[in-house]
């Protein structure tokens, strides 16, 4: 025998040893769905000490709560076990933790269910992660609107939407007029900025999280919205461009096009007739200025 290893006294000594060393939450719960175990793992990452966690109820630490846990139970029931199954937990201090977890029902000897065993790693960090690498895949890095590449999935998804649901959908399509004489004229660094502010006027213009804006390319952008008409899409221009005339640059002046999806529309027929109507308008002012 080797006597550098460790003299553990029995198989259970052995076992709690492996449960505390483990970052892993172990839980087991009654068929109330109350803990009646819960390790230390388990306590590091809810931030509570197991005596104040055991006896309470497991689906108030679900951030989706009585839903999530009823879907899980509704799973075991089915399977017995549950393996990787992706989640999210919410601490008494309302922290967010991702975890993927395995849950199996437990028995007694003569087979009847009295509970559940649960062990849950922490992904939270791994979840950031990649939210910021989608976040970075489909932003353009200089306005922080989205860019063209999220454009063409997004369209498609809101046409779909807007066909399933039976509701509105506008696209208004905006072109900087003059901008090229910009950069030749004071340099790449000046039409930068240009573009980075009349970005933050779109924004400020469309209704947050219901619309979307893009950076379509150069000084080309588009925004989505859902729902509304094209007089109620006309009035967002018209709220964009008094947001660039408070600031007397005539360099923010722009030219847009209003569309609305009908029944025989696809993405490309909705974007080429807002370009349409886009041009229309910047021929429109050319021909004045030059009148």
């Amino acid at each position: 025998m080797n006597k550098e290893a460790p003299d553990y006294t029995g198989a259970r000594d052995y076992l709690e040893t492996i449960v505390s060393s483990t970052t892993d939450a172990i839980c087991t719960t009654d068929m109330r769905g109350r803990f009646v175990y819960v390790s230390p793992g388990a306590e590091r990452m809810f931030g509570v000490k197991s005596g104040e966690l055991v006896g309470r109820y497991a689906r108030s630490y679900y951030a989706a709560g009585m839903e999530e846990a009823q879907r899980i139970m509704r799973l075991l029931r089915r399977q017995e076990r549950i393996q990787n199954c992706e989640t999210v937990f919410k601490t008494p201090n309302g922290r967010r933790i991702h975890v993927i977890m395995s849950v199996s029902l437990l028995r007694d000897k003569t087979g009847r269910i009295i509970g559940t065993l649960g062990i849950s790693k922490d992904i939270t960090q791994r979840v950031d992660l990649e939210r910021r690498l989608k976040q970075l895949s489909v932003t353009d890095s200089l306005t922080g609107l989205y860019n063209q590449r999220f454009f063409r999935e997004r369209i498609v998804q809101e046409i779909s939407r807007a066909r399933r649901q039976r509701q509105k959908l506008c696209l208004l399509l905006m072109d900087m007029d003059g901008f090229k004489a910009i950069n030749d004229q004071y340099g790449h660094l000046a039409g930068d900025r240009l573009l980075k502010t009349f970005a933050a006027f779109i924004l400020q213009s469309v209704r947050k999280d219901v619309d979307a804006a893009f950076r379509y390319g150069g000084d080309e952008f588009i925004a989505l919205l859902p729902g509304l008409s094209e007089k109620r899409a006309r009035a967002i221009a018209e709220r964009i461009a008094a947001c660039a005339g408070k600031t007397g640059r005539e360099a923010l002046r722009f030219s847009y096009g209003v569309a609305s999806l009908s029944a025989e529309m696809g993405p490309k027929d909705l974007l080429e007739r807002a370009d349409r109507r886009m041009y229309r308008m910047k021929s429109a002012r050319k021909s004045k200025a030059v009148a």
